[in-house]
């Protein structure tokens, strides 16, 4: 069986409102050597049936129905599913540019090169007011010692040869945060040579990502998984990355989560306690200072003496250390402020980014209402699109 040049993987669990979107941006492409594989993780409300429409529409697309196990199995199930030369994930409340298929495998063929990163637009779904992603310019044949790809670690603006990552027995984590993390630090570190793609390919659906995360889901998945980064990048020997990636992401997950356990959850306050002491294992103090640090990393004051308190085996300073954190609340946006959303509308409205993804998702929705029928309803309620499901008889 001849294979296709780009396997799109998209996993989804109770997606039915935003799914549309996604499967069209992959029938749109000006690449049209793809296949389209949705992993219906167990699904309760219209997912099966929009995917089975879509199954039916068009070849290209592939079903595969399975019980709930997360969107670690889940992406690894398409991966193992995948016949392309290249795959990339596609969650299913996003979407891809119209070229991201044609622009990236061009890239990937001109430098002859296992991966390629493509640049990404967040956008909020309420206001469609849009800013890029960590944008990175083209490069051709860069390596992992570009600190600028110490920051890439979601798995979403990438493609990658399906022969290497399945060579590499790269597995997908059971992590329902942070799980994309450790898969990209896994590949960054083997890769070798990748390339980056200037164009922006993929479309990031701002609003109610991670927002059903309760605390027991932020500690023992988002907290747990920064062991397993630790494990990957110290076997390859990338001590900067992972200060880098500490000092931003753990020292952040530390200050959102302490104020709202501190002296009222202590089930959970030895919880982070000891997830601290067991990520800090085999790390040395010299690591955190900013003589080490410099010139890729800024240093971390916090994050050294935290650091330091935990190494030393001082229960007291880093008690002391914790409540401190825990002290600080961080500053937050009441991003359903009515104010908040008027603003970020009127700002949409002068943005170019933003009016290219408002133009591309009301393109998705038309073709997406035309082509399921029944299944697609919209409702006015300003510029909202509300897909429900609908039991057809």
């Amino acid at each position: 069986m001849r294979r296709p040049e780009l396997s799109i993987i998209i996993p989804a669990y109770n997606m039915a409102r935003w799914l549309p979107y996604a499967v069209e941006s992959c029938l749109w492409q000006t690449e049209p050597d793809i296949e389209v594989i949705i992993v219906d993780d167990g699904s309760q409300d219209a997912t099966a049936k929009i995917a089975a429409a879509y199954a039916q529409a068009d070849s290209r697309v592939r079903v595969h129905h399975q019980e709930n196990m997360g969107l670690g199995p889940t992406r690894q199930v398409g991966q193992s599913l995948s016949r392309g030369r290249f795959l990339m994930w596609l969650d299913a409340d996003d979407f891809l540019d119209r070229d991201a298929a044609r622009d990236m495998l061009a890239v990937a063929r001109r430098d002859k090169v296992d991966m390629v990163c493509g640049n990404a637009v967040v956008f909020s779904d309420k206001t469609f007011n849009s800013r890029r992603y960590f944008f990175h310019p083209a490069v051709a044949r860069t390596t992992f010692d570009n600190p600028r790809y110490w920051k890439s670690k979601v798995t979403w603006r990438w493609i990658i040869n399906t022969d290497f990552i399945n060579a590499a027995e790269i597995t997908h984590p059971p992590f329902k945060l942070g799980q994309d993390i450790v898969v990209m630090y896994e590949l960054l570190t083997r890769v070798g040579n990748f390339s980056q793609c200037p164009s922006f390919v993929y479309y990031f659906r701002q609003e109610h990502k991670g927002m059903d995360a309760s605390l027991e889901t932020e500690i023992d998945h988002q907290l747990a998984h920064y062991a397993l980064v630790r494990d990957t990048l110290l076997r390859a020997g990338r001590i900067k990355p992972l200060v880098k990636y500490l000092s931003e992401n753990y020292l952040r997950d530390i200050k959102n989560i302490m104020p709202r356990i501190l002296g009222r959850e202590p089930h959970w306050e030895e919880r982070v306690t000891r997830l601290s002491q067991e990520l800090f294992q085999g790390i040395s103090p010299e690591w955190l200072t900013a003589t080490f640090n410099a010139p890729e990393n800024r240093h971390s004051p916090e994050l050294e003496s935290l650091g330091r308190a935990i190494l030393a085996g001082d229960a007291a300073a880093l008690g002391a250390e914790l409540a401190r954190h825990g002290q600080v609340a961080a500053r937050s946006v009441d991003k359903l402020n009515g104010w908040h959303t008027f603003r970020r509308r009127i700002k949409a409205m002068l943005a170019p980014l933003s009016l290219k993804a408002k133009f591309r998702h009301g393109a998705l929705e038309s073709l997406a209402r035309r082509r399921l029928g029944k299944l697609w309803i919209h409702k006015s309620s300003g510029p909202a699109v509300v897909l429900v499901q609908v039991l057809l008889s």
